[in-house]
């Protein structure tokens, strides 16, 4: 796979924010890694909705990108949950409950976004060379109290 495509790079950011959670699931994972998944997995959702989705939207694909933000926010108190927890110190076999329903929105979330949002983010990277994703996403930083569009407030 290329990695000059949106898809391979979010792709491989799904996986590495997987392997982090996993770990705390499986028991082989410490909570720094689970911290440092969870801080990718926020920047990840940022770059989704700031910089990724509105063009596709605007190309039509509303409805997915609609179920991909949904899906972010009910991921949302989970993913702050387990920051709190990581940071307050809580021993990793605390962490396993939570991890666990985190990952296993995940793996039903992930292949429909990158089947879907990250196919059809390839082709508009394709069909409009002057205003590359790739160069977008890079550039994008997510401001430090930055939360999800849908996330429950």
């Amino acid at each position: 796979m290329d990695m000059e495509l949106p898809s391979r790079l979010l792709a491989v950011q799904h996986h590495q924010i997987d392997q982090g959670v996993e770990g705390i699931v499986d028991g082989t994972g410490e909570p720094q890694a689970l911290a440092a998944a969870l801080k990718l997995l926020r920047e990840h959702v940022y770059v989704e909705e700031y910089v990724l989705f509105p063009p596709l939207a605007g190309a039509g694909l509303t409805m997915p990108v609609f179920v991909m933000k949904r899906e972010h926010g009910e991921m949302w108190p989970l993913i702050r949950g387990l920051e709190a927890a990581c940071a307050a110190g809580v021993a990793a076999a605390d962490l396993r409950e939570d991890a666990l329903m985190l990952l296993q929105r995940l793996k039903v979330h992930n292949p429909k976004e990158e089947q879907i949002v990250y196919a059809a983010a390839d082709r508009h990277e394709s069909a409009h060379p002057d205003a590359p994703l790739l160069q977008a996403m890079a550039a994008a930083r997510m401001p430090e109290d930055w939360v999800c569009a849908l996330a429950p407030h």
